[in-house]
């Protein structure tokens, strides 16, 4: 039996909701644009602030899980600093003698490495321009490797190298005049990863002070709806981060595990700069297959190259059909087209930041939407209070009602 339809609104009532959606929608749209002008005239707090998010969002877990063992707060907070650098320091001196076996090989085999690249390039070059008539001038990159024609007779001489690079040469020089401004930029990075993560300890320990003082200033009737709103936006924009951190871990040990199968050399020190990069979108996971597909042509030919590139690609197909998807199904929840769309325009308008943020900026953007349409046009009613995090407080009860006189 078919359940009873609810009643059909008046037209006027209907038309009410859809104009104070309408509005709600204008109004939203017109704060986030006055939102982002604001911060792109203050953009040099962004970077340290969003580091220091990402911070917040990694550890903010552990440390509710400690206060929930009624440690303080302040002691939860240094303490999950201290296992999180105790971890990475574990990690590196298990993982560090490896590396460093593998850079001090690269070093000594550096020179080798580099006649094989030029003359890698200049067997392609020759190859291209047998079979499709197309000339590859390979002289400048070849120059700018070193190349030397004592060491290899087909390398171009001194005076020809002299001519190839002669506009780079120019162009370097007129570069090293803003060296002041390259050092400001390593003093600005600096600054940023020395100040991000004590912002983030600050704000970690009075996180539960401050989600009260903003839930408060919201009238008394809206405080449970925004704290039920403010927890969903949490969970996404925590989940997301939290889960591209495993899929970088999981791609890096994928990627390194493969490389070491396929016999290429610097496998691990490869493999971890495919996890890194692969918190890049779109641009960063073809720069560890890239990468790979170089040195092994390099260094044991065409046929490491071509299986370090088909590790590469599975381990690519396995986070983009296995891992990426299930993080952002269960995370954000969005159409990987409009993912695709969002890392454009984020890279587009702010460029890495932009690319990191935009995912993240998108998901919250729908929830809000998706919230006031359905509370202020649709008239259903918000879903009760749920914390974000495991062991992190309601920010305000409302105070009880007073029983009233029945005597």
């Amino acid at each position: 039996m078919s359940s009873a339809l609810p009643p059909r609104l008046p037209a006027g009532e209907r038309l009410r909701r859809a104009g104070i959606g309408a509005w709600s929608i204008i109004g939203i749209l017109v704060l986030a644009a006055v939102s982002i002008w604001l911060l792109f005239k203050i953009r040099v707090i962004f970077p340290p602030l969003v580091l220091a998010l990402l911070i917040i969002y990694l550890l903010n877990p552990l440390v509710s899980r400690l206060e929930q063992r009624k440690v303080p707060r302040s002691i939860g907070a240094v303490l999950s600093y201290v296992i999180v650098i105790g971890v990475l320091v574990l990690v590196g001196m298990l993982v560090a003698p490896f590396i460093s076996r593998q850079v001090d090989y690269v070093t000594e085999r550096a020179p080798e490495l580099k006649v094989d690249l030029i003359r890698t390039m200049e067997s392609f070059s020759d190859g291209v321009e047998e079979r499709f008539g197309v000339d590859l001038n390979v002289s400048r990159v070849s120059c700018l490797l070193g190349a030397d024609d004592s060491i290899d007779a087909e390398a171009p001489t001194h005076e020809r190298c002299d001519e190839v690079t002669a506009s780079v040469r120019e162009r370097i020089l007129e570069e090293a005049e803003s060296a002041t401004e390259v050092a400001s930029s390593v003093f600005e990075v600096l600054v940023i990863f020395i100040l991000a993560p004590l912002l983030a300890l600050y704000l970690l320990i009075d996180l539960p002070h401050l989600q009260r003082d903003v839930v408060n200033l919201f009238p008394e009737h809206l405080r449970e709806e925004f704290s039920d709103l403010g927890s969903k936006i949490g969970r996404a924009v925590g989940g997301f981060f939290r889960g591209q951190l495993l899929v970088a871990v999981v791609v890096g040990v994928l990627s390194s595990f493969g490389f070491w199968l396929a016999g290429l050399d610097f496998w691990l020190l490869i493999g971890a700069i495919a996890g890194f990069t692969n918190l890049i979108p779109l641009v960063g996971p073809f720069i560890g297959g890239g990468l790979g597909f170089l040195v092994g042509t390099v260094t044991e030919g065409i046929d490491v190259g071509l299986w370090a590139a088909l590790v590469a690609l599975i381990v690519q197909q396995i986070d983009n059909h296995v891992i990426s998807p299930n993080v952002m199904r269960r995370t954000v929840k969005l159409h990987p087209v409009t993912v695709m769309l969002s890392l454009l325009a984020g890279a587009t308008l702010a460029g890495f930041w932009g690319v990191l943020l935009a995912v993240p900026g998108v998901a919250v953007a729908k929830l809000l939407l998706s919230h006031f349409w359905a509370t202020r046009v649709l008239g259903v009613p918000p879903s009760p209070y749920s914390p974000a995090v495991v062991g992190a407080a309601p920010p305000v009860a409302p105070p009880p009602a007073e029983d009233s006189d029945t005597s």
